[in-house]
């Protein structure tokens, strides 16, 4: 697991360059479900950091299911940052006061995860997020950030090269693999509905392409991660398709990044992809910059059944990402430079 220590420079190098939009963070309370996940982690990360440069005195609300992984993420010297939160966002009370800020990332994003756990994929989105709604609006929050996902347009029907955010595509709803994309329309639309009939609660959307990262959980079983796994172990990538799947995807510093420009300049209920305009690349392709990021090569192998009842049978979900630049964001990194960076983090971690 990597800590802020590892990779501080690069956060540094973030919060430098959007000090402006950080600056717009002083003395608010964000309040992050899916805390010590891989895109709440580095949210996390930027806030702590942004604090110790210029004692902005952001305050996380850190929410998290497991409570080790969250004392491990973030132990007690950044308390004067982190108030952590070990609670399930759909089963358990919790209570915080002064929230400006919500911004709800807890999700199972693992395609393991939509095959064995079906129901609590589909709880966690629709559930947590009336409840974290419901905060909201008994706290006054100021916006609330849903955590939406690429997953939403389906698949893409041949009518356009890449998905803008009016886009909708198929889904096959009467399938378990469906849980995911459907929770994540339902709990979207959920949000529409609250701001109906409730006119003082302010929402936007972040439909999140393809993460990846060194802020990736242990035993995340996405194809990226795995790649990205292999590679700082020195294995075999193995593929279990033959990767002509065309995705759009982003480094998590630039993901992270994109969600702090959407929560604090988007339009209220709007959605805004993300993901970097230089990263659309076939399955395949991100396996060969894994391959050559960690010296190996890539192998291929059937698919077990529980891994096939996981993946999504979508061939090409490739992101229009205008309407987010046009709020100044931009990436940083393409999958070259990000796949890079990150097993060259996990390789020192592992040698540790």
């Amino acid at each position: 697991m990597i800590f802020l220590d590892d990779y501080k420079f690069e956060l540094e190098e973030y919060i430098k360059e959007h000090q402006k939009i950080f600056e717009k963070l002083m003395g608010k309370t964000i309040l992050i479900s899916g805390a010590a996940g891989l895109i709440g982690s580095y949210i996390t990360d930027l806030c702590i950091v942004a604090n110790q440069i210029y004692s902005f005195g952001i305050k996380i609300y850190a929410l998290d299911y497991n409570k080790q992984l969250l004392e491990k993420r973030f132990p007690d010297e950044f308390n004067n940052t982190v108030t952590r939160l070990p609670f399930d966002v759909v089963n358990d009370d919790f209570d915080v006061s002064c929230v400006d800020y919500v911004i709800h990332a807890a999700s199972n994003t693992s395609p393991i995860d939509y095959a064995t756990k079906p129901i609590e994929t589909i709880k966690t989105n629709i559930f947590g997020t009336d409840r974290l709604i419901k905060l909201c609006l008994n706290k006054g929050v100021e916006r609330f950030l849903f955590c939406s996902s690429v997953e939403v347009y389906g698949q893409n029907n041949g009518d356009v090269d890449a998905f803008d955010e009016e886009y909708s595509g198929y889904v096959n709803s009467n399938t378990v693999r469906a849980g995911y994309p459907s929770a994540k329309r339902v709990s979207e639309a959920l949000c529409n509905a609250y701001m109906e009939e409730n006119s003082s609660f302010d929402f936007v959307i972040a439909r999140i392409g393809r993460i990846y990262g060194p802020t990736v959980i242990n035993g995340d079983a996405k194809a990226p991660s795995q790649f990205i796994s292999n590679a700082v172990n020195g294995e075999k990538i193995v593929m279990k398709s033959e990767g002509l799947q065309e995705f759009s995807y982003a480094y998590v510093g630039d993901c992270a990044m994109a969600m702090i420009f959407i929560m604090l300049l988007g339009k209220c209920g709007e959605a805004y992809n993300i993901a970097d305009r230089d990263s659309r690349v076939l399955l395949k392709q991100f396996a060969q910059a894994s391959a050559l990021a960690g010296k190996t090569e890539v192998v291929f192998c059937l698919p077990n059944e529980n891994e096939k009842k996981g993946y999504s049978k979508v061939t090409k979900a490739v992101m229009n990402t205008d309407k987010i630049e046009m709020l100044g964001w931009h990436a940083k990194h393409n999958v070259e430079s990000g796949v890079s960076r990150t097993v060259k983090y996990l390789k020192k971690l592992k040698e540790r």
